[in-house]
């Protein structure tokens, strides 16, 4: 493929300056595609005549304008290019979707787009297009447990599996201990991927009641009581969709309830990597009765469809079986990437770049919302739950909401539920940037300041 290069005769100004215009003008007619690798800054100054201190200006322009993002030895790709609208004229053209819980854009794109390329360039491929383990390659399990214990997670690899995402191994994980007609215990408000599960498999959702440190133990053992359960799927950290965050002490206490309960745990932990000092997964406590799940969706990208799981000692071949019956393997490929990013600090790379956005948003959030938002002093996430308002209906708000062109989404409520908990998640990943975000955050609040306006006949 042919180098990119500026053509810088017919510009004047500074130099640093015509080479960022150039190439966000080639990004934006097509001729440089996002993942493109850029020449190294001392390559560039080379080719062009120009100092390094020069190019190097260039990229450091570049990249604060979010057309490229460096790699520390990995080198300089181009990302995928972002409207230049105006928020108000975003919101009234195509609007803004704070329903799907996406991860912010942080050049995750690109970087995928490279590590495909090496992939294919070094001659990998060939042996990740065959018929491989159930289980996932041992290499693929090794980067995993790597990157679990980085986030203070203990793995035996030979109990790590490879899947296609979280929901994957949660319908693996809830099918080894419930079957069709089995209750299953879960927040009172739950994730929707869990309603979709059970209405697939014929499983009987059951909520239990929450407070601000999260599942409320001595209902978590009614519960078991009154539907003779034997499983609780659980949410410990950014609990979907109310932010919750479990407390140390609070999860002693529901894995006392499992033990005694002689129950099984699957716990969900998609957004551990938003955590700079975890706190010790629940499952830990209980290893020998608990699936733990994790995904590389949020901190990379969705499409990846790459996930792990855990499972306890005793149910390897079970799982092995199920992986077969459901997908014979998740995608090698896509399982080749992550594990690469793994190794080389690309997804630790990119998990910082998460929190920091998350960090970001979770501030503006909470000051353009801060009246409807409950109190928090936990990790910056992508979703917060908002309160509703005395008087005011979910379907009334959400309807209000979208002749604003702002998309929401009715919450998962379980019974039991306390119709004072009622509320809705706002996710913040998916805006293209902080100005549409914000935009539509005062949107809302115009809305909740105002008396209900939709009436329903």
């Amino acid at each position: 493929m042919t180098d990119w290069l500026p053509l810088l005769n017919a510009r004047t100004g500074p130099r640093y300056v015509a080479i960022v215009d150039q190439l966000a003008e080639d990004i934006a007619a097509g001729l440089v595609k996002p993942g493109t690798r850029l020449l190294p800054q001392r390559d560039m100054a080379e080719r062009l005549g120009l100092s390094v201190g020069t190019v190097s200006k260039a990229y450091a322009e570049a990249e604060q304008r979010g057309l490229i993002l460096g790699e520390v030895g990995r080198g300089t790709f181009v990302l995928r290019p972002r409207t230049g609208s105006g928020a108000s004229e975003i919101l009234s053209r195509q609007g803004i979707n704070l329903a799907l819980n996406v991860p912010p854009a942080t050049g995750a794109e690109a970087l995928i787009a490279a590590t495909l390329a090496e992939i294919v360039s070094d001659g990998g491929i060939d042996e990740l297009l065959g018929y491989l383990p159930h289980q996932g390659r041992r290499d693929h399990c090794l980067a995993v447990v790597s990157w679990l214990s980085a986030h203070r997670i203990a793995a035996d690899p030979d109990r790590v599996f490879i899947t296609h995402g979280a929901q994957h191994a949660l319908a693996i994980a809830i099918g080894m201990v419930a079957g069709a007609g089995d209750p299953v215990l879960a927040e009172s408000l739950t994730y929707s991927g869990m309603l979709a599960l059970s209405n697939q498999a014929g499983y009987r959702l059951h909520g239990v009641s929450m407070d601000r440190d999260g599942l409320v133990p001595e209902a978590l053992d009614a519960a078991f009581s009154e539907t003779g359960a034997r499983v609780l799927y659980a949410m410990p950290n950014l609990q979907t969709p109310t932010g919750t965050v479990m407390s140390a002490e609070r999860r002693l206490a529901v894995a006392e309830v499992l033990r005694r309960r002689d129950a099984y745990l699957v716990e969900d932990d998609v957004y551990a990597f938003l955590f700079e000092t975890p706190f010790l997964q629940l499952s830990a406590l209980i290893p020998e009765r608990s699936f733990y799940v994790t995904s590389f969706a949020k901190c990379l990208v969705p499409g990846l469809r790459i996930g792990a799981m855990i499972v306890p000692d005793g149910f390897r071949d079970r799982c092995i079986n199920a992986v077969r019956a459901t997908s014979w393997m998740a995608a090698p490929v896509m399982a080749e990437v992550v594990a690469r990013l793994i190794q080389n600090g690309g997804l630790a790379r990119q998990a910082r770049l998460k929190r920091e956005t998350a960090l970001v948003r979770d501030a503006i959030v909470r000051r353009v919302l801060k009246g409807w938002l409950p109190p928090s002093d936990t990790p910056a996430g992508f979703h917060v739950w908002l309160r509703l308002p005395v008087g005011r209906t979910v379907t009334a708000l959400i309807a209000q909401a979208a002749q604003a062109g702002i998309t929401l989404a009715p919450p998962s409520a379980l019974r039991p539920l306390d119709s004072a908990s009622l509320g809705v998640r706002l996710c913040l990943g998916a805006p293209m940037n902080e100005m549409d975000l914000e935009e539509a955050l005062l949107t809302l609040r115009r809305i909740l300041e105002r008396a209900e306006a939709i009436s329903l006949v």
